[in-house]
């Protein structure tokens, strides 16, 4: 059925005024909590402890290869071919210019540097909202199944882990029935979805969220001391944190990611401490992703560099 004049205009506008009613939302939420803990936000007590910062950073490069795999596996799910090398640098590349504001910078720059590698447009731009998808649903169920109840509700957890578990399980079906009403993009037709690398993916974007997670128990270690008795909390707040960042309209999550953070651990850490790490954890993930950039980068330069040898040596056999 062809869609109406304006509708997808209209979609658009409503699911941006509901990220900006989301952003609002935790604004007030801090607020209030700021203001119920005003003496606690200027209190800080960080301590670097070198050896688990030291710990931490492999976890947290081990997440940044995950991703790129994943969406790697993602685009083989419907037939595109792209090498490990291409797929990380494509990735790495898209995801530095998201601190651009509306994020249509990484989204179209993904696009078109896929293209280069021979992926169809459509494909790129849907395995990249797939790609979403799958990542919120893993933090949604790490989320809903690590958080105390005395943070979030019990209900509330439930819903959480139930509603990202179902997607992840269904996700095939969902994407052959998504690809049967989107008849304006041809590519993703049911018929030509491959349910093993699909799987593949969304195992690699499990890894990502496992080992992230894990990156940032250890990281939190390294600033505040002794952590054990909060591994579930940390864990299910950075995740639960991750979405907010994804689903708010700010560049790459700016402030509402660290908001929802500090709010979630206040109650153990403290306002100051919490928002102080939520802060460190934002240019410590940075420092993260400009080193993979840098790795890509190098990897594209020796690709180019041996593809004339390699053509000039087919040459002379």
């Amino acid at each position: 059925m062809a869609r109406a004049p304006g509708v997808g205009k209209r979609t658009s506008g409503w699911g941006y005024a509901a990220r900006v009613l989301f952003v609002l939302v935790v604004v007030a939420v801090l607020v209030r909590v700021g203001v119920h803990n005003a003496h606690s936000l200027r209190h800080v007590d960080l301590h670097l402890r070198p050896l688990w910062l030291a710990g931490a950073v492999p976890f947290t490069l081990l997440g940044g290869l995950f991703l790129p795999l994943g969406w790697r596996a993602l685009l083989a799910a419907y037939g595109s071919d792209v090498g490990v090398a291409p797929s990380l640098r494509i990735w790495c590349v898209s995801q530095a210019s998201r601190y651009i504001p509306t994020g249509v910078a990484a989204f179209a720059s993904r696009i078109v540097l896929a293209a280069r590698e021979g992926v169809a447009r459509s494909v790129a731009a849907a395995t990249m909202l797939v790609e979403l998808g799958v990542v919120i649903a893993w933090s949604g169920l790490a989320a809903g199944v690590l958080l105390p109840s005395s943070v979030v509700p019990t209900p509330w957890r439930v819903l959480l882990a139930v509603g990202a578990a179902v997607p992840l399980v269904a996700l095939p079906t969902l994407l052959r029935v998504g690809g049967r009403l989107v008849p304006r993009l041809p590519k993703l037709g049911p018929h030509s979805l491959r349910t093993r690398p699909l799987r593949e993916s969304e195992l690699l974007f499990a890894g990502n969220a496992v080992v992230k997670s894990i990156g940032f128990v250890l990281f939190a270690a390294a600033l505040l001391g002794h952590t054990g008795h909060a591994v579930a909390l940390l864990a299910g707040s950075y995740n639960l944190a991750q979405i907010a960042g994804m689903v708010g309209v700010t560049p790459s999550g700016l402030g509402v990611r660290e908001g929802v953070m500090a709010a979630l651990l206040h109650t153990r850490f403290g306002l100051g401490n919490a928002a102080a790490l939520a802060v460190a954890l934002r240019g410590y993930e940075f420092v993260i992703e400009l080193v993979w950039l840098a790795v890509a980068s190098t990897l594209a330069r020796r690709i180019r560099a041996s593809a004339p040898a390699r053509s000039g040596s087919s040459r002379e056999g």
